[in-house]
């Protein structure tokens, strides 16, 4: 595998994962780490986002040393050493983007009842290095250059494709999320798009669909989702005829 391959590979994970253990510098111990398990998700540039207390220890930890470490793993598979995992290691900083607030809502609907306790605020891991290990004798190092995709304008104006796969192609989601992870849903809702590809939500399941190619524009996004939804009409409508 080449490097990009490997280092797509170690995103899709990331990606289709929704929390990790976050690794700090600890205050009260100092020189031994701190470990907490937080929700995040990864920015289209490949940072983490994660929307974190004041009050909580970690928050203390990073404000102290923002030097940070976030480890990603599947935690439904049964032998952890054998399955993929990410440890995404950079620096914390507090930030205050209304995209960057929409998107970790929307995947995380229920963390819109933290902001009234005043406390809570995003914070991005700037990806410095990204360890990755695909299972036994799988064993990466991915520097941010092959990780770090360049910031794009479609990257934080997404609202309108996800209202308009929400308004107009339930039909199209609910196909590719039977083909791609054979899914069964009527009505899923997309709730993000990322160069490397789109999570759905039904109910509280969230799952994460990539696409065949990393898109560099919303054009190319838009065909990918057409690809996706040609491969899977031409795939199931045999079965759905009979």
């Amino acid at each position: 595998m080449s490097m990009q391959d490997i280092a797509l590979a170690a995103k899709h994970l990331a990606r289709a994962q929704h929390s990790g253990v976050l690794g700090t510098h600890s205050t009260s111990m100092p020189g031994y780490p701190f470990g907490s398990v937080v929700p995040y998700y990864l920015t289209p540039e490949g940072d983490a986002v994660i929307y974190i207390s004041d009050i909580a220890l970690h928050t203390r930890n990073i404000k102290a040393n923002d030097k940070v470490s976030l480890t990603i793993f599947d935690n439904e598979e049964d032998d952890s050493q054998a399955n993929g995992r990410v440890t995404i290691m950079g620096n914390a900083m507090c930030v205050n983007e209304s995209h960057i607030e929409a998107q970790y809502l929307r995947l995380f609907p229920q963390a819109k009842g933290y902001k009234q306790t005043h406390d809570f605020n995003f914070y991005v891991i700037k990806t410095e290095r990204v360890r990755y290990i695909g299972g036994f004798g799988k064993i990466h190092w991915v520097d941010k250059a092959y990780w770090h995709q360049q910031k794009q304008e479609w990257h934080s104006n997404v609202d309108g494709m996800i209202a308009h796969m929400n308004e107009d192609h339930l039909d199209a989601m609910s196909l590719i999320l039977k083909h791609r992870l054979n899914v069964d849903v009527v009505a899923p809702t997309m709730c993000s798009v990322f160069p490397e590809g789109a999570h759905y939500t039904y109910g509280d399941n969230v799952w994460f669909v990539p696409f065949e190619q990393v898109c560099q524009s919303a054009k190319h996004v838009r065909e990918q989702l057409v690809i996706q939804t040609k491969q899977a009409r031409e795939v199931l409508s045999p079965a759905i005829e009979n």
